[in-house]
């Protein structure tokens, strides 16, 4: 089957050119199934019903979330890795235990407006929805992929911008420099967010800018409502 009437080289350049926030394709997705691998090398210590869905895992809606490990960039971060420098999905998984439905995972950069409009908001949906609440559901997880200028952000960069959005102890934060998350990313436009369900780890949904409260929390509740 065909896949694309581009030409690869083509493709490959158009992947590596800036991503412009205010396109107006801005959350157009890419529902092509991507497999990333089947993992059969993966031991009974390292999947099971107990500790992490088993391959095979993937990167678009409805396929299962590889167990990804993260640089735990600020304090939300090392908690949810207890105390560790490097966290990883079964950290989210595990919270399925605490009435958590859903992970939202943010990919953002520091050059976005759009980005920062939703960084803005996003302690408010945390004290909604999240470790702030009383009936926390929603768990958050902020990517930090590139810096005002564009340049991939650094751990360093990936900190700065996690204490400018108040997100310390409040919302766990990461850098991607090696590109862990970039496979995942469906959206011609920052920031863009996709929706993981706990109790199996499969994505759900995607977004695109949730700027303002009402937005965010209409998104929220939408995607709350697919899961049992």
């Amino acid at each position: 089957m065909r896949r694309s009437s581009l030409p690869l080289a083509w493709f490959w350049l158009l992947t590596l050119l800036p991503i412009a926030c205010d396109d107006p394709e801005q959350g157009v997705t890419v529902n092509e199934p991507l497999v990333l691998s089947l993992d059969r090398d993966l031991g009974s210590d390292q999947c099971g019903p107990d500790i992490y869905p088993c391959p095979p895992y993937g990167t678009r809606r409805y396929q299962t979330v590889r167990d990804l490990p993260f640089i735990a960039v600020n304090e939300a971060a090392r908690e949810l890795a207890d105390g560790a420098d490097l966290a990883y999905f079964h950290h989210f998984h595990r919270l399925r235990a605490q009435g958590y439905k859903i992970l939202l995972v943010a990919y953002t950069t520091g050059w976005c407006t759009h980005c920062a409009a939703q960084m803005e908001v996003t302690p408010l949906m945390v004290g909604q929805y999240g470790s702030g609440s009383p009936d926390p559901r929603v768990a958050f997880l902020v990517v930090v992929r590139e810096n005002v200028q564009l340049d991939p952000a650094t751990v360093e960069y990936a900190a700065e911008y996690s204490a400018h959005y108040g997100f310390d102890g409040l919302v766990p934060v990461t850098n991607d420099q090696g590109n862990a998350f970039f496979p995942y990313m469906t959206s011609v436009g920052y920031p863009f967010n996709y929706f993981v369900r706990l109790d199996d780890m499969t994505i759900l949904d995607y977004a695109s800018a949730v700027e303002t409260p009402q937005t965010f929390s209409a998104e929220l509740d939408r995607v709350l409502q697919m899961v049992p």
